[in-house]
């Protein structure tokens, strides 16, 4: 349960700090071109890209992890190679 509420707190916080990404390369963009359209366009592109990579963060950070050695098999399997 409490894992769950981190995910859902952690997802939150990654679109928010996407969204605020978005919103300073817009206004970068409209700053350097004075044109509305380029500024939503690379705001939009760069929500996306900031929202795709803390995605895969969060994924990584959350997914089940199969094929692991338990704590104790590992420190026993470095142990005996070293």
């Amino acid at each position: 349960m409490r894992s769950l509420f981190r995910f859902f707190i952690e997802t939150a916080t990654a679109l928010f700090f996407s969204a605020s990404i978005g919103i300073a390369a817009g206004v970068v963009a409209i700053s350097f071109s004075h044109r509305l359209g380029d500024g939503v366009l690379y705001g939009l592109l760069s929500f996306a890209l900031a929202a795709a990579t803390f995605g895969y963060l969060i994924w990584r950070s959350f997914r089940p992890r199969k094929g692991r050695l338990p704590p104790a098999l590992v420190g026993e399997a470095t142990r005996q190679g070293a």
